[in-house]
């Protein structure tokens, strides 16, 4: 699907975090943020679509949602836990650009606003497109990159036996903990409970191999 009103979402993004200094001075930050942007559009268009909702707009929500990060904010009182709040902030003259209605703007801006830790600073409706929003920008963070990552940021290969079971033992207790969180619809469900069972196989296999990676006189004992 493409259209003026999502390539010119695409414009605005890229302009942002094209000039922002913060990303600047870390490129690889910008393409990392960009590149989480497109997949949550990705897996918002799909939500949308199964569910009878309006895709064009929950394309330009989700491209939008972490539209903040172009900020620094280390000089900001409350960090990135702010982005979602001061991206709905940042969001919401571009979407009245756009030629969204009132409602269709304070909907996909509360939907922006909630999406970190489920407050805004303004009032708005729980809805199903609203939560939708964070519901896709949490199923990519439960996708197979996601995975590397981790393992990645953690420097995994250089742990010891024992740290790797005590990360490994940490990761499927969380998985487990986020399996109780309940999505806006059905198709986010499904969605991010594939995630998760994907997550889980994959660390719980990894589990078994970390156990067999010791001398074999400490599983004759």
């Amino acid at each position: 699907m493409r259209n003026e009103r999502i390539e010119k979402t695409e414009q605005f993004l890229k302009g942002l975090f094209n000039d922002s200094e913060y990303f600047k001075k870390d490129p690889y930050a910008m393409n990392y943020r960009l590149e989480h942007s497109y997949r949550v559009a990705h897996i918002g268009k799909e939500i949308a679509e199964a569910e009878g909702m309006d895709a064009e707009r929950m394309i330009v929500a989700s491209l939008l949602h972490d539209v903040a990060y172009y900020l620094d904010f280390s000089k900001i009182e409350g960090g990135y836990r702010e982005h979602g709040r001061k991206g709905a902030a940042i969001a919401r003259p571009f979407l009245y650009e756009l030629g969204y209605s009132e409602k269709e703007v304070e909907e996909v801006c509360y939907g922006i606003a909630i999406h970190v830790d489920d407050e805004s600073d303004f009032e708005g409706d729980r809805t199903a497109f609203a939560l939708t929003v964070g519901d896709a920008d949490n199923i990519d963070r439960f996708d197979v990159f996601r995975i590397y990552e981790a393992l990645e940021n953690e420097h995994y290969w250089k742990m010891s036996i024992d740290e790797r079971n005590d990360f490994l033992n940490r990761k499927l207790e969380n998985l487990e903990r986020y399996k109780k969180m309940n999505c806006a619809t059905k198709t986010a469900e499904r969605m991010w409970q594939e995630k998760l069972d994907f997550q889980t196989e994959f660390f719980t296999r990894l589990k078994h191999q970390n156990a067999n990676s010791t001398w074999w006189s400490v599983h004759d004992k």
